[in-house]
């Protein structure tokens, strides 16, 4: 059974066999982008943080591009780290209409300091159709069957476009895969319900953003994952702040550079709170 494009081993009640070779693709095209960006890109992304927070030559520049992000994570680790309450987190930004030029997308995507307005384009995440989903299975947890989510899932199979994820080795076709995939969900929920947030679990931490007034917003990383939090009630979760606005981030360096520049930020980052 193929693995997916990341090499995370694929649920089987919800694999199928025409997935096999879609995922091989996808899975060989990650393996390069990987490979190249381990050996090509992220040296020299850390080369140039270096040489900005040891104030060499062009680190003016390094700044001005916006400084790699992910040799900043690398570097200050959990100092990212914000414990939020999860029902205060309500705004979020879509990269793809905060920046919808593909090459701008592209460029934040590398960035740790993003400028422009895209923090003017917040909406409710409570309207989004993730919390949505996570909300209705919960509401129907004991007969799935009558929930929303399946009943969407039974339209598409019988339209003839069944639910499909390639780069997660899911093909819901029949009405059992379509409640063993609803199943997997209310699983996740219950056992968050009796242990809390597991910040392990999920390939990637829950990312936000920190916008021109210093305010948390969530970006598109976790996205499920916060919305069982919000269901659920939950006190407090650990989220990754993954890009800060250029004008918040002028505004707490205070004119500092390099390595100081960076301690003024974390320091300030212990008065950010999810913006209303």
């Amino acid at each position: 059974m193929p693995r997916s494009p990341s090499g995370e081993p694929v649920h089987p009640a919800l694999y199928d066999p025409e997935l096999r070779w879609a995922m091989l693709r996808s899975r060989w095209a990650y393996t390069l982008r990987s490979a190249f960006e381990i050996r090509v890109l992220r040296p020299l992304e850390d080369r140039l943080l270096e040489r900005w927070l040891k104030q060499k030559r062009f680190a003016r520049q390094v700044e001005a591009m916006g400084l790699p992000y992910r040799s900043v994570e690398t570097y200050l680790g959990n100092k990212l780290e914000l414990q939020v309450d999860p029902n205060a987190l309500i705004q979020q930004i879509s990269i793809r209409r905060s920046f919808p030029v593909k090459s701008e997308r592209r460029t934040a995507l590398n960035q740790f300091i993003w400028g422009g307005d895209w923090d003017y384009k917040c909406f409710d995440f409570r309207t989004g159709h993730r919390y949505r989903f996570i909300e209705d299975i919960w509401r129907h947890q004991d007969d799935l069957i009558e929930s929303a989510s399946y009943y969407r899932l039974m339209q598409r199979i019988e339209q003839g476009k069944p639910f499909r994820s390639h780069h997660k080795g899911i093909l819901l076709n029949t009405p059992d895969k379509a409640l063993a995939y609803l199943n997997v969900y209310v699983g996740y929920m219950k056992d968050m319900q009796r242990h809390g947030f597991d910040r392990t679990l999920g390939k990637d931490r829950l990312g936000v953003a920190i916008d021109r007034q210093g305010h948390v917003v969530k970006v598109n990383r976790g996205l499920h994952r916060l919305a069982m939090a919000q269901v659920l009630e939950l006190g407090h979760i650990p989220v990754q702040v993954r890009a800060v606005h250029a004008q918040w981030w002028f505004e707490v360096t205070n004119g500092e550079q390099g390595e100081g520049a960076l301690v003024n930020m974390v320091e300030a980052l212990r008065d950010c709170r999810p913006a209303s």
